[in-house]
């Protein structure tokens, strides 16, 4: 009985294995004229998992065939899920067929039958994995746009690419994939992190757009240790990074940590002294954090450095006009009895504003068109009863 077992064990397997082959004849006739992709699919894919036909080159060859020739079959129409099944099982059964086909024989040789074949067929597919990866994003199927354009790159990141050039687009179409993984609510809490954590190393124009939103999606997460560290890399790596900077510095003001925003400030300053805006930031964060005469000495230092610098006059012109207001704030609260008392409180606040007139006319003779600046000067015209000079500056503003 066991005999008997064994024998019949081994016909299966032997009919088992000609049943395969045959699903392979079977799949090349149904790709040629006239072509059946459904009877291409419905022997193929019994071959692929088979133990006799699974090892077999001709087999992932023939299956990346028919995915392709099914995708092209159904190109520009309404069943997007197949669309893209198809492009990512025929691109998936080509890199199976180049990893077989390269494999050694039993006499240890290399004797690639579809090497050239499967090469083209991959530099094909490139295209049209683009090319249905954008027609995802604009139905906004994002999760669709970053598989194709994902498995775009893997193609020229696999052996059979190995020693050709990438496409010029490549690092563009991989921008575009972490895009559209960021504007997916399941895609952007991690394998976008994972691809922007990548993709701030590549050299693209826009690489150093990751360390921001690097920065806002680990605030998001709560990871405020990673999202600092992300900054201080950026800034590391483009020192000239102002938007990073600011983010930096906003992060530790916002968080109530102005002795670490000036710190820091104070490092970048002592290895580039001769960096202007390092100081001005400086001026900024003081004057928030209300160190008023600091942050004039930050922007004097500013003005030591660039003798023509707007940002500097103005700072210190609106630092005048912060002190100005506090104490004119402070004022109010005398009690109205005690009218000498608030006279001299006011006095001591108009002081503050004409101490501001000064760096900020400067400012505007520098830049005469800058709108922030023309309100604060005209702020200050009027607190100090100017009228005329306020009105010849609202007229420069209304002529912007």
């Amino acid at each position: 009985m066991k005999k008997y077992s064994v024998a019949a064990a081994m016909i299966a397997l032997s009919m088992g294995s000609f049943a395969q082959k045959a699903n392979l004849k079977a799949t090349d006739n149904a790709l040629y004229e006239p072509v059946d992709l459904a009877e291409a699919r419905k022997n193929i894919e019994p071959a692929m998992s088979h133990p006799e036909t699974s090892t077999l080159a001709k087999t992932f060859n023939l299956a990346g065939k028919t995915y392709f020739l099914s995708y092209k079959e159904l190109a520009n129409g309404s069943n997007k899920a197949e669309i893209k099944d198809y492009l990512i099982k025929s691109t998936d059964a080509y890199f199976k067929a180049w990893i077989l086909d390269q494999a050694p024989n039993e006499k240890g040789k290399v004797k690639p039958a579809y090497e050239k074949e499967i090469k083209n067929k991959l530099t094909q597919l490139q295209e049209f994995l683009i090319g249905e990866g954008n027609n995802c994003y604009t139905s906004q199927d994002y999760k669709g746009a970053v598989a194709l354009w994902t498995k775009y790159m893997e193609i020229p990141n696999s052996p059979a690419m190995a020693g050709t050039p990438k496409d010029s687009i490549y690092n563009d179409i991989y921008f575009f994939a972490i895009n559209a993984a960021m504007l997916d609510e399941d895609l952007k809490k991690k394998e976008a992190i994972t691809m922007m954590e990548d993709f701030k190393n590549v050299n693209h124009k826009d690489a150093s757009k990751m360390y921001d939103w690097l920065y806002q999606s680990y605030i998001e997460q709560g990871d405020t240790v990673k999202a600092v560290n992300t900054l201080k890399d950026g800034i590391a790596k483009d020192p000239n990074n102002k938007y990073l900077f600011g983010s930096l510095i906003n992060y530790y003001i916002s968080s109530k940590k102005v002795d670490d925003a000036i710190k820091y400030l104070d490092e970048a300053i002592a290895k580039n002294p001769k960096d202007v805006q390092y100081q001005i930031v400086k001026g900024n964060a003081l004057m928030q954090a209300k160190d008023y005469d600091k942050a004039i000495s930050a922007f004097n230092a500013a003005i030591a450095i660039d003798a023509n610098n707007f940002e500097a006059y103005s700072g210190i012109g609106t630092v005048y006009v912060a002190k100005g207001q506090d104490l004119y704030n402070e004022a109010g609260k005398i009690p109205v009895k005690q009218k000498a008392k608030y006279d001299a409180a006011v006095k001591t606040a108009k002081a503050e504003f004409q101490k501001a007139v000064e760096p900020l006319e400067k400012a505007h003779s520098i830049d005469a068109k800058n709108f922030s600046n023309l309100q604060m000067l005209r702020s200050v015209y009027m607190q100090l009863n100017d009228g005329a000079k306020a009105d010849a500056i609202q007229k420069e503003i209304k002529n912007l």
